[in-house]
């Protein structure tokens, strides 16, 4: 296949970034958006409708509201193209299995826009992990919080805490098996505002995930105008600790650990801090190499890095499981799961 011809469904705030990341890529491609005012700030040629930008296009990439994109996605698949499906993929794990197996009876390459993934820190420290540079891992902690607008069609999970729904079991390379969560709702508005969920995994291994849209931010977000955001993961293990601050772009790493000393007593015995030297990666960039990705796949039919089974339905699993535990106020075992 030649260069396949996209069609960006959703010219929003993110849709924007995935436009910007089409002509970095020099990528054919129309822009398709309930504003047609909104289409044509892209810079793409625009589309009418949905059925005439997909009738002229090879694939399709989603990037509308969190609650259009199960009969947004279902109407590519059903039409016969490929699919780049923002995140979250959908609502729940039972939609995004649904959205899965409609992709597999129709032979269509189905991606999702894990920007996480694809940036070049993330990269590195899951493959220092998986090198074994830090040992057996201990602990991984994740914040993606900030002060924020509080979006009218999700929430805490489904608009922050999915990245690393995804990012710590993928860096970790195995999933949990249980989960507990707690939601608030300071705004009053129907919708979780803070959401923290601890996460243990058969190795032992645990995990914890803040995110929420009233927390104090620390660095001006680079998609969002007017918001602050922290986004950092950090990694623990026996031979090694790491912390990488997205919104800074820092990555520090000390190697070491733990060491007996007299009375009982264990004494960090950790090399100064030092940076792996992993380069900065800005949004158009990050979301351009997953764009390249995508096409790679349509063009060879090889399945994506982060398809739907992968990429949609296992964080659906953990965010639902999420809900049922912040709402009955125990501990879930993922195979509760559909």
């Amino acid at each position: 296949m030649d260069a396949p011809r996209l069609l960006l469904v959703g010219c929003g705030a993110f849709g924007r970034v995935h436009a910007a990341a089409l002509r970095r890529l020099g990528a054919a491609a129309q822009a398709v958006d309930a504003d047609a005012e909104a289409a044509r700030a892209t810079g793409l040629p625009v589309a009418a409708t949905l059925a005439e930008g997909l009738a002229a296009c090879d694939a399709a990439i989603v990037a509308t509201p969190v609650p259009t994109h199960v009969p947004v996605a279902t109407a590519v698949l059903r039409a016969g193209r490929d699919l780049f499906l923002e995140k979250p993929a959908t609502e729940t794990a039972v939609e995004a299995a649904a959205l899965a197996d409609l992709a597999d009876r129709a032979g269509r390459i189905a991606q999702v826009g894990l920007y996480f993934r694809f940036h070049p820190k993330a990269l590195a420290l899951r493959r220092m992990v998986t090198e074994g540079a830090f040992g057996r891992l201990h602990h991984l902690a994740a914040r993606f919080s900030g002060l924020k607008r509080a979006r009218g069609d999700s929430g805490a999970l489904l608009n922050d805490a999915v990245h690393f729904a995804d990012l710590l079991p993928w860096i970790a390379g195995e999933a949990p098996a249980r989960v507990f969560a707690t939601l608030s709702d300071p705004l009053h508005r129907g919708r979780e505002d803070v959401a923290v969920i601890q996460m243990m995994f058969p190795s032992g291994l645990t995990a914890m995930i803040e995110a929420g849209c009233v927390l104090p931010g620390r660095w001006p977000d680079a998609v969002v105008p007017g918001a602050e955001t922290r986004k950092e993961v950090m990694v623990a293990g026996d031979a090694a600790l790491a912390e990488v601050d997205f919104a800074a772009e820092t990555f520090a790493l000390r190697r070491g650990a733990h060491e007996p000393a007299a009375g009982g007593a264990w004494l960090p015995r950790h090399a100064p801090r030092e940076d792996p030297g992993v380069p900065a990666a800005d949004p158009v960039e990050v979301v351009a190499a997953q764009l390249a990705t995508f096409v790679d796949a349509v063009r060879t039919r090889r399945p994506p890095e982060a398809g739907l089974r992968s990429g949609a339905v296992a964080p659906a699993r953990i965010l639902d499981a999420a809900r049922i535990s912040a709402q009955e106020g125990r501990v879930v075992a993922l195979e509760e799961i559909a």
